[in-house]
């Protein structure tokens, strides 16, 4: 797959379409219940104001509370009145009052469709991941070849951890779809991780890493 907006694929019931918006090229993902036509919004970078969903609006669930993911949520909660979900680590970085707060992990409902929310700190304390059928939407927790952005050693670590007990205990076939770049799936993913693991890691890195690096 590559960098072109749009459908990206149809799971059953469901219907994933990409929008790559802002300065920063954000990845937002629109989640859509066929059944019922009611859409979950994943992260809302700017200009996502803009975009004609293919239905109503249910929620938009944000994976970080970085500003480039949450640009456009005031004018979108503006337009719409959606309701906005985030981990409460990072419902002070937000724009708007969040209407739902996570603490651990959970379930959203989308009409028919269950998405599960997995807290994987590092990136930020509220970093969240959400899992639905064979795709994970990774946020800035994963990228392809590597984590997201550390600040410390001890998020560097937290991220490792995140990982570990989170994703790459998922399916190899799963698909990630990232908040910035191309997709990747978990199984190639994995084996670059055991490799990082396996060839070891200065205690004081953090930063940008890439794997095979």
């Amino acid at each position: 797959m590559g960098l072109k907006d749009g459908v990206l694929l149809t799971l059953g019931d469901a219907l994933v379409t990409r929008y790559t918006l802002g300065p920063y090229a954000v990845n937002a993902y629109e989640l859509v219940c066929r059944k019922t036509g009611s859409v979950l919004l994943i992260d809302a970078p700017l200009g996502i104001d803009t975009i004609p969903f293919q239905g109503p609006l249910s929620a938009v669930v944000i994976t970080h509370g970085h500003g480039d993911h949450t640009q456009g949520l005031k004018s979108l909660v503006e337009k719409t009145g959606v309701a906005v979900w985030v981990h409460a680590l990072d419902a002070p970085r937000l724009p708007v009052s969040p209407r739902g707060l996570f603490h651990e992990d959970g379930d959203i409902l989308l009409g028919s469709l269950s998405v599960r929310l997995l807290h994987t700190p590092g990136h930020t304390p509220g970093s969240l991941c959400l899992s639905f059928q064979n795709v994970l939407f990774s946020g800035d927790t994963l990228f392809p070849n590597g984590p997201g952005r550390t600040e410390t050693p001890e998020a560097f670590r937290q991220i490792l951890d995140s990982l570990k007990r989170q994703i790459f205990t998922l399916s190899d076939t799963v698909l990630v779809f990232p908040g910035h770049g191309a997709p990747t799936n978990v199984g190639y993913e994995r084996r670059a991780f055991m490799a990082f693991l396996r060839r070891g890691y200065p205690e004081n890195l953090c930063g940008d890493v890439v794997w095979n690096e």
